[in-house]
């Protein structure tokens, strides 16, 4: 049986310390480095490999994952693993991860139950 890890995808600055914590850190600057991350990610999920890690939760900084097409997000995030939760960054909250949490509520529930 799989042993499953957490990830953080962001800027080197911003995620780098979480390694204390033993989350895996990647490093990138773009929404689409992190979609390609994503994707690599969701790969391993679904072909059951054993040599490479397998995250069971992914942490994104907001900045980053604001800049992914939310299709292509939706795609990666489909299925029960890997959870994608949206982090705010040095700068604050966007309110992409509240925005996110909403439309799961709403799409769950069918009203918007959070305002």
């Amino acid at each position: 049986m799989a042993e499953y890890k957490i990830a953080i995808i962001g800027p080197e600055k911003v995620v780098s310390g979480f390694r204390a914590l033993d989350v895996k850190p990647f490093f990138v600057e773009t929404g689409g480095d992190a979609l390609e991350i994503l994707k690599t990610i969701k790969k391993n999920l679904a072909t059951n490999k054993e040599e490479g890690e397998q995250f069971a939760v992914v942490l994104i900084i907001e900045r980053i994952l604001q800049e992914i097409d939310p299709d292509e997000l939706a795609k990666v995030s489909s299925g029960a693993l890997p959870a994608v939760v949206a982090l705010p960054g040095i700068e604050g909250s966007s309110g992409a991860g509240v925005a996110k949490l909403k439309a799961l509520a709403e799409r769950a529930i069918g009203s918007d139950i959070l305002g």
